[in-house]
């Protein structure tokens, strides 16, 4: 609701286009929202694989009031880059469009629903990433652990008309003390520790990349924060197998590591896993699943 308030809010007027990377979020995830319910027509830019666009790819598509095409309104972007593997944006690149959307009289809108792993990953402050941002949106039940919650950030005047579209969406809540006082813990208290997710995130990635499977690969440098991505490579598994296979336990499984273990995995698309990493899990969580990943891949390897 956070990124569909923002787009309305900037997109106020009928006839409008939001320019925005084709695997972000709000493009794959969000259900055409902006379309359903705004009438604001998508165009979009080819993402690399880094969570970037060619900024001068996406000048060349901004389109003025011509009678015939929608008006270009708005540019969004997504930080950090969910379905590239929780990729940091860098911050040259985050200056560099910053500068050309103003060049280009238009707003920029950033998805920061983790915003706060992409500052702990580049050792900045949250602010730094915003520098040339309009408005942002931050989920607080993602990395930061809060039961539920997001929160949009703006000029005054955006933020009185994002209340009344919150309100018509249903988005109103009374009583909300308790929540906001979760969120507030977890800025205070969890942000700080975001760095441990990562270097979790880190530790799977490489007791995948040990197992030297022939079944799934990882892209070791791009686990930048707390999601890492199983590219599975061989056509014989699907990835819900692999899934299935880490989510139950066998026989002998059991005998042999002495425990039972159970991890809970999402296939994201149809050839990639997805492993994301918490302020709940402990270190000797991530050691139990690396020797539960460690277990599965090479019996997928023996067995492919």
């Amino acid at each position: 609701m956070g990124n569909l308030i923002c787009v309305l809010n900037h997109c106020w007027g009928r006839g409008a286009e939001v320019v925005m990377g084709d695997t972000c979020h709000i493009h794959l995830w969000e259900q055409g929202g902006i379309a359903q319910l705004g009438g604001v027509h998508p165009r979009t830019v080819k993402n690399k694989p880094d969570g970037t666009f060619c900024i001068e790819e996406m000048t060349k598509i901004v389109r003025q009031d011509n009678p015939h095409y929608p008006i270009t309104t708005l540019v969004c972007v997504e930080n950090t880059h969910n379905a590239s593997g929780g990729k940091v944006l860098p911050l040259e690149w985050l200056d560099q469009l910053g500068r050309r959307c103003q060049e280009l009289g238009l707003p920029l809108h950033m998805d920061g629903a983790r915003m706060m792993n992409a500052a702990t990953a580049l050792n900045v402050p949250p602010a730094r990433l915003v520098r040339h941002v309009t408005t942002v949106s931050l989920c607080l039940s993602k990395g930061l652990g809060a039961p539920v919650g997001s929160v949009i950030a703006g000029p005054k005047d955006f933020i009185l008309r994002a209340i009344r579209l919150r309100k018509v969406l249903g988005g109103g809540m009374r009583q909300s003390g308790m929540l906001a006082a979760a969120g507030i813990y977890a800025l205070d208290y969890i942000a700080p520790m975001l760095s441990q997710d990562h270097a979790h995130a880190k530790q799977l990635a490489e007791a995948v990349q040990a197992t030297g499977s022939d079944v799934v690969k990882v892209d070791l440098d791009g686990v930048h924060t707390n999601i890492v991505l199983m590219e599975v490579v061989e056509p014989k598994i699907t990835t819900m197998d692999i899934c299935n296979r880490m989510a139950t336990v066998s026989k002998q499984e059991e005998e042999e590591l002495g425990e039972k273990i159970v991890a809970k995995m999402l296939p994201i698309t149809n050839t990639a896993v997805r492993m994301v990493t918490h302020c709940n899990l402990t270190h000797k969580d991530i050691a139990k699943v690396v020797k539960k990943l460690t277990y599965v891949l090479n019996e997928l390897n023996i067995i492919k």
